[in-house]
């Protein structure tokens, strides 16, 4: 197979922050690019940002897609989901001319990074051999407590958890060329904290793992977020703690949470470099893609994330459907689920389940964000997942079933 990466550090102007909270920067951002094929080549691009609204991911579609040479059709542009970088905001929370011109920067940086990642990754294609090796990562576990007033988030939940670590190497004869991560788990170490005075901005657990791998292998590293709804690293630097007597207490550590992101993201870049080390699968024949859209049930939700809590009930207001689309990318005996929403461990596994691939994995907030898409165990529940998400119950489960349609079909 063809095969090519590269990567570009976004970098913000002089005079950003402080912006939605953010009062410096700890850690530098990157794009990160594969391209695919020789000819109609496939574009894998990886952006440690917390979220693209549809219309902004297909603007980068669209620049990835000229600047490898192929369409728009044949372009994933997927975020690392730390919480620790600027969102690209709406017109209606656009207040000032400042604000606008942050936006525009947020927007350039992320335009200038796409394309020059995928030109240098279009560039260092050659043929390679792609190895694919599996381990099970420790940094991570379900995110979901049970609280006397009802399920919310927190470290080391009770809920189950796929803790796959998959990495992909890609090798020229003996040269390494290039490594992409996937794992069930968000970016979120740093979520809300860094400093005594605002947030600092961080590509958190995947991006300092990425970097250090890059360090010490010395080509780029892409991660790419799998099933990662109900999925959080082990310790936070701010939110509900275990206090060791089978409770929670709420705790901060503002600068000290950074040393604890980096810690475990040295922890991740070890597993993917011991999982490179082990017996693995090598991938053969083409990168094949194909995708379906349909329309899901969706209810009504509070928007004022600061209103929402635990509780033991909740109504489900209907709110007509949404669209959405499941995306299928498969190289040999690999299968990758693409989709926008958030999905919880049951929907991974489910799909899992029905496919026909030795290996499926599912990535989301692909080609755009459609918050959580929970399975019907959270709506049970009441969890936060559900509580939080413009889907009714039914929607992930019609979602299985297309992606089951799809890896049938392409099998």
């Amino acid at each position: 197979m063809w095969f090519g990466s590269g990567k570009s550090e976004m970098r913000f102007p002089d005079g950003f922050f402080p912006a939605e909270g953010f009062v410096g920067q700890v850690h530098p951002l990157f794009v990160r690019a594969a391209v695919l094929e020789k000819e109609n080549p496939f574009v894998l691009v990886s952006i440690e940002m917390t979220s693209l609204p549809d219309e902004e991911a297909e603007k980068l579609r669209t620049i990835a897609a000229a600047s490898a040479g192929t369409g728009t059709d044949r372009v994933w542009i997927t975020v690392t989901h730390t919480f620790s970088a600027p969102h690209i905001m709406p017109d209606f929370l656009m207040k000032t001319d400042e604000d606008r011109n942050r936006r525009e920067a947020l927007r350039k940086m992320m335009a200038d990074g796409v394309r020059d990642a995928v030109r240098e990754a279009l560039a260092a294609q050659a043929e390679c051999s792609l190895m694919l090796t599996q381990t099970e990562s420790q940094v991570m576990a379900s995110r979901d407590i049970e609280l006397p007033e009802g399920w919310w988030i927190g470290c080391g939940g009770s809920g189950k958890s796929d803790r796959t670590l998959t990495v992909l190497s890609a090798r020229q004869a003996d040269a390494l060329r290039a490594v992409i991560m996937h794992l069930n788990c968000q970016s979120s170490v740093l979520d809300g904290t860094g400093a005594e005075d605002g947030k600092c901005v961080s590509g958190d657990l995947a991006g300092i793992a990425c970097a250090e791998l890059e360090k010490r292998l010395g080509v780029p590293v892409i991660f790419v977020i799998g099933a990662a709804g109900d999925q959080a690293p082990v310790q936070r630097a701010k939110g509900l703690m275990p206090d060791g007597n089978g409770g929670y207490h709420e705790d901060d550590l503002h600068e000290a949470g950074v040393a604890v992101a980096e810690t475990l993201g040295r922890q991740l870049a070890d597993e993917a470099q011991k999982a490179m080390t082990l017996p693995g699968s090598e991938l053969t024949g083409n990168a094949e893609n194909r995708s379906v859209s349909f329309m899901a049930p969706a209810k009504k939700m509070n928007r004022n994330l600061h209103e929402l809590k635990p509780s033991h009930t909740a109504e489900w207001v209907p709110d007509g459907e949404k669209e959405t689309a499941v995306e299928l990318l498969t190289v040999g005996e690999l299968a990758v689920i693409g989709v926008k929403p958030e999905l919880t461990y049951p929907t991974l596994l489910h799909i899992q389940e029905k496919s026909p691939f030795r290996f499926t994995l599912a990535a989301t907030m692909v080609n755009g964000g459609a918050k959580y898409m929970a399975d019907q165990s959270a709506y049970d529940r009441c969890m936060y997942e559900a509580v939080n998400s413009p889907f009714a119950p039914g929607a992930a489960e019609l979602l299985e079933q297309k992606a089951e349609e799809l890896l049938l079909n392409a099998k």
